[in-house]
């Protein structure tokens, strides 16, 4: 996303947003899950999704923890979130036995397996038995990104008179 459109977010004054990570904050809203006051765990911070996901969850009063390669008690994070987002691009990175029970989990990340199955930074088979919520990999995140990009040309259109 373009630097300026960052900025505008992190100045509490956007116009744009990111698509996935608004994606997400409507999927949350929606679903009834308040980011304001919860332990938010973001693994995975790129420019795209982690680093504004952050902003969006700050902007919503979230307490917001960023995850990166470079952490090194990833399980402890986890363990601690009541809602959390992975967007890594590593399948199964995640085993539901980390997940606090009753957490709401934003699965981002989407990878395919050796035996061509589509699979998400979460281990869904046994993240489900413990998570309140979880998004499936595919067809959770992927499509609000699509209806948030389509917002998001639709406003830029506006903006532009066109």
């Amino acid at each position: 996303f373009h630097p300026y459109t960052v900025g505008r977010l992190s100045q509490r004054i956007p116009v744009l947003r990111p698509c996935t990570p608004q994606g997400i904050m409507v999927l949350l809203e929606r679903s009834g899950v308040k980011p304001l006051g919860q332990n938010v765990v973001i693994v995975g911070a790129s420019n795209h999704v982690g680093r504004p996901l952050a902003l969006e969850m700050l902007l919503a009063g979230a307490t917001t923890t960023v995850c990166h390669r470079f952490t090194t008690n990833l399980e402890e994070h986890v363990r601690s979130a009541d809602v959390l987002c992975v967007a890594v691009g590593k399948a199964k990175l995640i085993p539901g036995a980390w997940i606090k029970r009753g957490a709401t989990v934003v699965d981002i990340g989407i990878s395919r397996l050796a035996d061509g199955r589509l699979s998400g930074d979460v281990d869904f088979e046994t993240a489900r038995e413990r998570a309140g919520m979880i998004t499936p990999v595919p067809g959770g995140v992927g499509p609000m990104t699509v209806a948030m990009l389509m917002q998001n040309v639709a406003k830029a259109a506006g903006m532009s008179g066109s």
